[in-house]
């Protein structure tokens, strides 16, 4: 009888340890959608045409590190890993 007190007590100890274990969470990376290269060519156009644009070149450079860091996500490479 204790042998079998003590089977049932060491199940339920690695039941209890095995809930404690972290989960393998995988990232949910943010669909990126193209431009055209038509798109591209008129953007990059207007930005030279206006060299007093302040906003639209910062957004273009952050645009860029967002899409840079969606497929480090996709390979799985993020910062921290």
């Amino acid at each position: 009888m204790k042998k079998r007190s003590f089977l049932l007590v060491a199940l339920l100890d690695c039941l209890l340890l095995s809930a404690c274990t972290q989960p393998t969470l995988k990232p949910i990376c943010p669909q990126i959608t193209p431009w055209s290269a038509a798109f591209q060519h008129q953007a990059a156009a207007e930005i030279r045409a206006n060299p007093a644009l302040v906003a639209l070149p910062e957004i273009a450079r952050q645009d860029v590190v967002l899409r840079d860091q969606v497929r480090a996500c996709r390979a799985g490479t993020l910062p921290g890993k």
